[in-house]
This record gives structure tokens, C-alpha cells and sequence, in this order.
């Protein structure tokens, strides 16, 4: 009987990582891949909505800068009498301010600032599918390891029946009973931990696909594998290039430094008075004389006197180049991050290609090995029993691997 069920349970234990599906409730009851769950983390995150709403301000900054300030439409009366005499004057006229020179900077900066909010929704958006991918790897492990945990629980909770039984025939040692019913009772409470960090890892993965937080609790998912790529790994140097021009916090930072840049050109140009443009009708009505009409112009011109503006200059210029230096310190910082990374794909990858020749079929059969020599006497339980421990760990170990490539 115990050697029946420790057959059974090799078999099923030894599945492999990519076949499993997360027995329990889906949303609407279909099975949900990386790619879909990212796509609908994407609708209902509202990081991603607070990051679109961002670049809608950006917008309609940019289309504001581009406008033209609006003229200014006055009126002027006046009236003046003596001697029996009455004079009047009526004056109409429009202001322009003639605002050129530092107008096209603030259209430029304002373009940066938009395609800067457009590179920091990518960002968000890539953050939060990583979020995902991490949260799906993460229960996929965690239901392996519940897996793991309960066919190792049920089969010593079938090998204690049997041991129980045989202690009262007297066909084994109190000692091995007593082992064996401490060993059930361990991955009792082993299966109880794998299930409990099942739920947290599903829930984890829920509270990013949820579209409220009253949801989640309900937000139960069946996860379905996808093939893994088979694209060879690019190299390091090419990982670097390639963040250094695609990643997009970097991007919007190369952008922010531009904007300021330009705010920094704007607040230079602004030390040049704006004139004033004015043209205008004149009716003046003169007393013995009769009504006398003729128009308006003339030119107005601040004097930088008081004010040169030196201040707003200098904080411009120093934005400008903490701009630049922030840009520096990330790019610096992207490239030691990729290289970390592509290092740590490679001692994964690693890892993996040498546990993966050792379990499977091979691991099935020196674990059903094991237990028919100690079921024929050829071994004791103690090494009957660090057989089974070396399978749990291992493909414990395995799923685990496998999690964090997809995460890497």
C-alpha cells in the first residue's frame, strides 16, 4: 500500500513547471495569461490612469503656449469746458503686447514637458507589467510549492496508517513509527504554510487585475503558462545600448532636462522689453469748430530698470544643469542596473540547467528506487526519508528557479 502511494505520488509530483494551471475561481471563469493579465492590469491601475491624465496636462500646457497673448481693447473720454466753450475727446484703441523673442522657447519647453509626461506613462506602464509578471511568477511557485507540500502530506499521512498498522504486527520498530508520524506531521504543517502563501501570492496578483479594492477578496484567477521564448539572449553590451535609448524614465529625464534648457533660454530672453503695440481711432469734438476725427498709434516700451530679471535667470540656469546632472546620475545608474540583471539571468539560467537534467523522470525514478529498497529491507527509513526530503527541496528549489526567470 505505501509503495503504491509513493508511486502516485512521484508521478504527479514530477509535472513540470510549465504544464500547471492554478486550480481555483477565475474571473470570469477563463484562464488568464501574463499578457492578458498585464493588459488588464493596464486599464483598471490607477498609476497608469493618474500617468495618462499627466500627459493630458501636458497637452493642453503645450497647446496653450502656443497661443498668442490676447490684445486689449480700451476706451478713453474726455471732456473739458470754460469761457462758454466745450471741448470732447473719444478714443478708441487695441493693445498688443509683441511678445517674440522668448515665446518660441516657451513652445519648445512645453513640447519637451508633454513628450516628457508621455515617456513617464511608458515608464508606469512597464513598472506595473513588470509588477504583474513578478505577482504571476509568484504564484505559479507558490501553487507548486502547495502542490508539492500536499502529495508529500497525503502520502505520509498513508505510509502513518501503514506504519501504525505494522507496529501492532510487530513487523516494525517503535522508533521508525514514531519517525514516520513526526514526518507526516511536519509536512502537514508544511502543506498548511504552502497553502496559506497560495492565497497570499493569488491576492498579491488580484489586487493589480482588481478594478476596485472591495474586489480583490473575489479576484480569484487560473493562470495559464505561455511557451516560453526561444529568442537567444542578446549581450550585455547590447541590453546597455538598448536601455540606454528605449528605457523610458530615462527618456523622460533626457526630455526634462531639455525643457528646462529651454525655460532657461525663455528666462534669458525675458530680460528684452516686451513693446506694446497701440492703434486706435480719435473723435474730437472742439467748440466754434466742429467734430475733428484722425487715429491712434504709438509704440510702448518698458524700461529694465528695477527689475532685470537676473534672479529668475540664475534659478533657471542652475534647474537646467541640476536637470542635466539628474540625467547623468540615471544613466549611470540604468547601466549598472542592466548589468546586474543580465549577470543575474545568466547565474539563474545556470541554475536551472543543472537541476533540470536531475528531476523528472530522472527524480521519479531514484525516488521510487528509494522507496522499494526500503520497502525490501536493502535501506533504512533514514535514508529513505532524505530521499524524499532531497526530492521535495529540489523541485521546491526548481519551481522557484523557474519563477524567477520569468521574473528576471
Amino acid at each position: 500500500m505505501r509503495s503504491l502511494v509513493l508511486r502516485r505520488f512521484c508521478r504527479r509530483a514530477a509535472a513540470p513547471l510549465a504544464t500547471l494551471l492554478l486550480c481555483a475561481s477565475s474571473l470570469h471563469a477563463q484562464s488568464l495569461t501574463l499578457s492578458t493579465a498585464q493588459e488588464r492590469a493596464r486599464r483598471v491601475n490607477p498609476v497608469v490612469a493618474s500617468a495618462r491624465e499627466a500627459v493630458a496636462v501636458a497637452t493642453g500646457l503645450e497647446r496653450q503656449a502656443r497661443a498668442i497673448q490676447n490684445p486689449t481693447l480700451s476706451y478713453q473720454r474726455e471732456q473739458t469746458s470754460g469761457s462758454g466753450q466745450e471741448n470732447s475727446q473719444s478714443i478708441f484703441s487695441v493693445d498688443q503686447s509683441l511678445d517674440l523673442a522668448s515665446r518660441g522657447a516657451r513652445r519648445t519647453a512645453a513640447t519637451h514637458r508633454r513628450e516628457a509626461a508621455e515617456a513617464r506613462l511608458s515608464d508606469a506602464e512597464s513598472q506595473l507589467d513588470f509588477d504583474v509578471a513578478q505577482a504571476f511568477a509568484s504564484v505559479l511557485a507558490a501553487d507548486r510549492h502547495a502542490e508539492l507540500a500536499s502529495h508529500a502530506a497525503e502520502v505520509f499521512a498513508n505510509a502513518r496508517r501503514v506504519s501504525d498498522e505494522r507496529l501492532q504486527a510487530g513487523d516494525i520498530s517503535g522508533y521508525a513509527n514514531r519517525r514516520i508520524r513526526l514526518e507526516a506531521a511536519r509536512y502537514a504543517a508544511r502543506k498548511a504554510e504552502a497553502t496559506l502563501s497560495q492565497r497570499a501570492a493569488k491576492l498579491a496578483l488580484a489586487s493589480l487585475l482588481a478594478p476596485d479594492a472591495r474586489s480583490i477578496a473575489d479576484a480569484d484567477v487560473v493562470l495559464a503558462v505561455e511557451a516560453p521564448h526561444s529568442d537567444p539572449r542578446p549581450s550585455t553590451d547590447s541590453l546597455v545600448s538598448l536601455a540606454l535609448t528605449a528605457r523610458p524614465d530615462l527618456r523622460a529625464a533626457r526630455l526634462d532636462a531639455a525643457a528646462a534648457e529651454s525655460e532657461a533660454r525663455s528666462a534669458s530672453r525675458s530680460r528684452i522689453p516686451v513693446p506694446v503695440l497701440t492703434a486706435g481711432t480719435k473723435t474730437e469734438r472742439v467748440g466754434g469748430v466742429g467734430d475733428l476725427s484722425g487715429f491712434v498709434a504709438g509704440l510702448t516700451l518698458p524700461l529694465p530698470l528695477w527689475d532685470r530679471r537676473a534672479g529668475a535667470v540664475d534659478a533657471a540656469d542652475a534647474e537646467a544643469r541640476r536637470a542635466a546632472n539628474q540625467t547623468r546620475l540615471l544613466e549611470q545608474r540604468v547601466i549598472r542596473d542592466v548589468q546586474q540583471a543580465a549577470a543575474a539571468v545568466l547565474a539563474v539560467d545556470q541554475q536551472l540547467r543543472v537541476l533540470a537534467p536531475e528531476l523528472g523522470d530522472v527524480a521519479t525514478a531514484a525516488l521510487r528506487s528509494a522507496e522499494l529498497a526500503y520497502a525490501e529491507g536493502e535501506i533504512p527509513l533514514i535514508e529513505w526519508l532524505d530521499a524524499v526530503r532531497a526530492y521535495q527541496e529540489a523541485e521546491s528549489a526548481f519551481a522557484s528557479l523557474r519563477a524567477e526567470s520569468l521574473i528576471r
